[in-house]
């Protein structure tokens, strides 16, 4: 009975975390400035038909004095899978994103006031982490070598 007590608060705090990111061979304003963008430009051409989704609406506030991005986003599908008719959906976020203090850029991301399945809230996180490191990592913002924290 313990180890199904031990089991059950394991997978409870598990299932709960907030997800989170670390870059720890990039400079803070480089991962702060392709946060800003990810959030302002969300991408949902996802190969899987199941994950693509229309952005109707994204409202991003933007705080760099304490390194939090509010961000308000309305999404709609419509999707057709094998044998099942055609089903639509629309989603709405209300989610923020923060930069830790610290050495090591660290980005946390959690959702607003709303009860949502937690699989939703990493795979919306997993999501915007990947957009961050595609952003970070092709050159389309500036990298800064690993040493530069010693200065």
């Amino acid at each position: 009975m313990k180890l199904y007590w031990i089991v059950m608060c394991v997978f409870l705090f598990a299932g709960c975390s907030t997800p989170q990111h670390t870059w720890p061979n990039q400079n803070r304003d480089v991962v702060w400035t392709a946060m800003v963008a990810a959030a302002k430009a969300p991408d949902y051409n996802a190969v899987d038909p199941r994950k693509r989704w229309i952005v109707l609406d994204n409202t991003v506030e933007v705080n760099s004095e304490t390194g939090v991005i509010l961000v308000r986003r309305k999404l709609a599908r419509s999707i057709t899978l094998p044998l099942q008719v055609e089903q639509t959906d629309e989603r709405q976020w209300f989610f923020t994103i923060q930069l830790l203090p610290g050495q090591r850029p660290t980005a946390t991301f959690d959702t607003v006031g709303q009860t949502i399945v937690p699989a939703r809230v990493h795979d919306e996180a997993q999501r915007f982490f990947k957009l961050v490191n595609e952003l970070v990592g092709n050159g389309v913002v500036v990298r800064v070598p690993a040493n530069e924290y010693a200065k």
